[in-house]
């Protein structure tokens, strides 16, 4: 039998965490966080990993509807 994986989305798990800093009464910065949606989504898929849950993605996180763009900047620095 296969074991079951835990797995949670990591957007889901960002707006979480902004969620929780703002009612423990920090106030995250909105217009830095829309630049930063990227490293964001990274993060917490690392975190996710080493907690030992399966970090998912919604569809269009994980489609490339940029053209590469954001895959020649990983890949050749662009």
């Amino acid at each position: 039998m296969a074991e079951k994986w835990d797995h949670y989305n990591a957007r889901n798990l960002v707006d979480d965490v902004v969620q929780l800093l703002e009612q423990r009464g920090t106030t995250p910065d909105r217009e830095r966080m829309k630049s930063t949606k990227r490293e964001q989504l990274e993060a917490a898929q690392k975190l996710l990993s080493s907690i030992g849950i399966v970090p998912t993605l919604a569809p269009e996180d994980s489609l490339d509807l940029d053209g590469h763009m954001d895959y020649n900047r990983r890949v050749h620095g662009d």
